[in-house]
């Protein structure tokens, strides 16, 4: 029995470690939190007629992609790589939502909301910049390179 429950507890730790279930899980995280994120921003009465949710998770994912990238990639030792995978590529590429941007940016346009969407487009793309740059030198400022 205790030989059985070894090799399953050395099946999942290597089932944990692998890189398309790192990917996935931080997809599956990423996209969950998005989701339930951007309804809880969408219901407050100050993001009425803006995608301020979209917005919000947009800047903090680049903030957190540009911290784990720092953190991960240039920080800690080379045995630390496989967990970018989990939360650069898996949570942030699931959280950060582009595509929604690109939609809604469109629908504000339909709307004849020429205004709002420049706002959004110029806003997004700066303000997502900025954060990956927080990131990046908050990591930085506090951990040193290799």
């Amino acid at each position: 029995m205790k030989e059985a429950l070894f090799l399953i507890g050395n099946a999942l730790a290597d089932l944990l470690t692998h890189r398309v279930v790192a990917v996935l899980l931080g997809g599956a995280t990423g996209t969950y939190l998005r989701y339930v994120l951007g309804k809880w921003i969408g219901r407050r009465s100050w993001a009425q007629g803006f995608p301020f949710g979209t917005l919000i998770i947009n800047v903090s994912g680049s903030f957190i992609l540009g911290a784990a990238a720092t953190l991960l990639l240039d920080c800690l030792p080379p045995g630390y790589e496989n967990w970018y995978l989990l939360v650069g590529t898996g949570f942030c590429g699931g959280y950060t939502t582009f595509s929604t941007f690109e939609l809604e940016t469109l629908n504000l346009i339909r709307d004849g909301s020429w205004r709002l969407a420049l706002v959004n487009v110029v806003a997004s793309l700066l303000l997502g910049f900025l954060g990956v740059v927080l990131g990046v030198g908050l990591v930085s400022a506090v951990l040193p390179g290799r």
